[in-house]
């Protein structure tokens, strides 16, 4: 056939092989083909109708022959295809073809800001979209029916009014699952076409089965059959939580569990038995860190199977093997497997995106079971629209959440409704696991915790900062050995492996460190001392001594400190002053109330920075694209320094020199990485510093390598011009 000629014979195209080894697709064949996969995605009866409209409608906009000749290689240039679609449906101004439009206008450059009337042509606004000249496409007419008039949205969107208030958040996530099922149903009919056919997606066991993998693995290990106090107060925990997994109703609930009441195993019994109730299906468990997401997915992967366990976070790479793409890999990418593990930055940032890639796995959230591990670490600065998402998922889009949490903060002062907790008597379970006393030692000086470390052959301190981490670790007399994010990950991991093996064969272990320790390393001191902070900082700090309830909680004392820097640091200023109000009030500051309350007057503190970048208010105005470049967790200022730490750093190094950038090889830099922060300006970051002064040698824009070694020592890493107050969280 004559492809130069086959516009007069109307034979649209869709996409070609680039290297012309199958037919090219039909455009009309692609249409229905994305509206098919569109409507089976869409989550709520509703929005089929919807979706399936815009699949038919998305790429109308290929029936101009101007994107027909760019597509047979006769123009030059990108042809905009999208905004077609968009302006046939925003014509009939009605909401639900504006929110068809909307999606249609986004499908490849993501959702834009709604702009207003007076925005002109070429503006990046979805209102200034609608008035762009596009080529002809009215040959869309000789396949195409005319779109009707979709029924039952406005009733769907008058849903997320409550009391006269209208509830923007939950309207802008209904736009992005709408727009999910969209982009997703584009996304794999594009690509089975570019493979050569539907590529094998799937090939997981279903939640039924892992329900009875799971139960039965937990059979095996003694679970249901303990023999001693401990196990059989873990198993109380477990089986109630399995009774509460029968409940039909989808809400929010808490489980609140002391550190070794075996939260994560029960919390995941509870996941599989709701989901095997109510007939979800996934459960999407959240973690706040990447260090202790591959704790978690282990722990998931040793009961259902390394093949059924999928983590998806920046640290994660699966990689394709002969030339097949790696069905684990595939899921990452739309969430299409029943046990997803991620973190906070994935799943709360995925839901105010507006890029299409990010957004894709958006429909597959919905009917899902929501697991959130330590759930006080949730982010102060977005706490309202995190929790209004939440609730939008819950009530709209067939979700069960369960918040997990040691120090359970009160939430219900954010929600309409109050969470229902699965346990029965808190108090109760904190005064059985109880296993330390929290002492008061007020303020010391750097060489008086050195010294009373020293006292002991096993001790921790935890720091706030790494700077005095390490002023306390250098006044140490013995050895010791020094934690924080200013050693690469690999070295991290080395030391926690000697940690690890000095306690458990008894041998002196003094370790001075940040944070970081505080969350995903299981790890058990006889005493530990820890910088004052908040009061779920400290607990979890306290987590630490006497892991395995060993010795009698008298005996096992965490000292809270202060130093002169950390009082006149700002830095935490409204947690430690929450803390001392704590202090004054409940003689435990482990008890649930004094927890608590803690949360309560934290949040009080905080109540004008809960939605810091006004992200409710900029949902009400319609601004998708602005809300997608503000959402950001974790505000990124760092760059990153290579460290020839090893042989396998070196070789890596020379494959980043040649300009080799595999996602593997990236992965694999990652463990020899140090975050440095970056600053441009008249007082430039300790990155560009670093430079300046030939210690480093850039490699991209992002990323240099160390060239002077002797910055970067075995006990305490990169101590180059360290950041003080800059390791805070590390």
């Amino acid at each position: 056939m004559d492809l130069t000629n086959s516009l007069a014979k109307t034979i649209y195209l869709a996409h070609l092989d680039p290297e012309g080894k199958r037919a090219p697709q039909l455009l009309l064949d692609h249409l229905r083909q994305v509206s098919r996969l569109a409507k089976e995605f869409a989550p709520t009866p509703e929005m089929k109708a919807a979706a399936r409209q815009c699949g038919l409608l998305h790429d109308v906009g290929k029936y101009s022959a101007d994107f027909q000749n760019y597509l047979l290689g006769k123009k030059h240039g990108r042809v905009d295809h999208s905004t077609a679609g968009a302006q046939l449906l925003a014509g009939n101004g009605n909401l639900t073809s504006s929110m068809e439009a909307f999606c249609i206008a986004g499908h490849h450059a993501g959702l834009s800001d709604l702009g207003s009337p007076t925005d002109l042509p070429g503006e990046n606004t979805f209102s200034a979209r609608m008035k762009k000249k596009v080529p002809d496409c009215s040959a869309w007419q000789q396949e195409l029916e005319a779109p009707k008039p979709v029924q039952g949205i406005e009733q769907a969107i008058s849903d997320f009014q409550s009391q006269g208030q209208m509830d923007f958040i939950g309207c802008g996530l209904w736009l992005r699952m709408l727009y999910s099922c969209l982009v997703d149903g584009d996304f794999l009919d594009t690509e089975a076409y570019m493979q050569g056919g539907a590529v094998q997606r799937g090939g997981f066991a279903s939640l039924e089965q892992l329900h009875e993998r799971f139960f039965s693995a937990l059979e095996e290990k003694g679970f249901f059959h303990p023999q001693n106090a401990l196990n059989r107060k873990r198993c109380e925990i477990l089986q109630r939580c399995i009774q509460k997994g029968k409940d039909k109703e989808d809400r929010i609930y808490t489980l609140t569990v002391p550190t070794g009441g075996g939260k994560t195993i029960s919390a995941f019994a509870w996941a599989l038995e709701k989901a095997r109730t109510c007939g979800k299906q996934h459960i999407i468990y959240v973690i706040p860190y990447t260090s202790i997401i591959e704790q978690t997915a282990d722990i998931l992967r040793s009961y259902l199977g390394e093949e059924n366990v999928i983590e998806h976070h920046s640290q994660v790479e699966y990689e394709d093997k002969d030339e097949k793409m790696d069905p684990r890999r595939l899921a990452t990418e739309n969430w299409d497997a029943p046990v997803i593990v991620t973190t906070n930055v994935q799943f709360f940032e995925s839901l105010f995106a507006n890029r299409s890639s990010r957004c894709r796995k958006l429909h597959n959230v919905a009917n899902s079971i929501l697991l959130f591990d330590e759930a006080q670490m949730f982010p102060v600065e977005y706490m309202i629209p995190v929790l209004r998402s939440l609730e939008a998922l819950v009530r709209h889009f067939s979700c069960s959440a369960l918040l997990c949490s040691a120090t359970q903060p009160r939430l219900d002062q954010f929600l309409q409704g109050k969470p229902q907790e699965l346990m029965e008597d808190i108090p109760g379970l904190y005064n059985f696991f109880k296993r330390t006393q929290l002492v008061n030692e007020g303020l010391l000086s750097y060489d008086q915790v050195a010294e009373a470390l020293d006292a002991q052959p096993q001790s921790l301190c935890i720091c706030l900062t790494k700077g005095e981490a390490r002023e306390i670790a250098s006044r140490i007399r013995g050895e010791y050995l020094y934690l924080s994010t200013n050693l690469c990950p690999a070295h991290r991991q080395q030391v926690i492996h000697a940690m690890k093996e000095k306690l458990k064969r008894g041998e002196p272990c003094r370790v001075v460190s940040t944070s970081i320790i505080s969350v995903g390393v299981d790890i058990d001191f006889p005493v530990v001392y820890v910088e004052e902070n908040g009061v779920d900082a400290l607990i979890q700090g306290a987590g630490r001594c006497n892991r395995e309830g060993k010795r009698k909680a008298e005996d096992s004392l965490v000292h809270i400190f202060a130093t002169e820097n950390s009082r006149k640091s700002h830095f935490l200023e409204q947690e430690r002053q929450s803390t001392h109000m704590v202090e004054q009030k409940f003689p435990d500051l482990a008890a649930p109330e004094a927890i608590a309350k803690y949360f309560d007057w934290l949040y009080h503190a905080k109540d004008a920075i809960l939605d810091k970048k006004k992200i409710v208010e900029l949902s009400g105005n319609g601004k998708y694209a602005t809300i997608g470049q503000q959402f950001k967790l974790i505000e990124d200022h760092t760059k990153n320094v290579l460290i020839p730490w090893n042989e396998e750093a070196q070789e890596i190094v020379q494959q980043l020199q040649y300009g080799i950038r595999t996602r593997q090889l990236l992965r694999k830099a990652g463990r020899y990485m140090v975050s440095v922060w970056s600053q441009n300006g008249p007082q430039p970051g300790l990155y560009e510093q670093m430079l300046t002064d030939g210690v480093t040698e850039a490699l991209d824009e992002q990323m240099a390598v160390l060239r002077d070694l002797s910055v970067y020592k075995e006990a305490t890493g990169l101590t180059y011009q360290a950041e003080e107050g800059r390791g805070l969280f590390s």
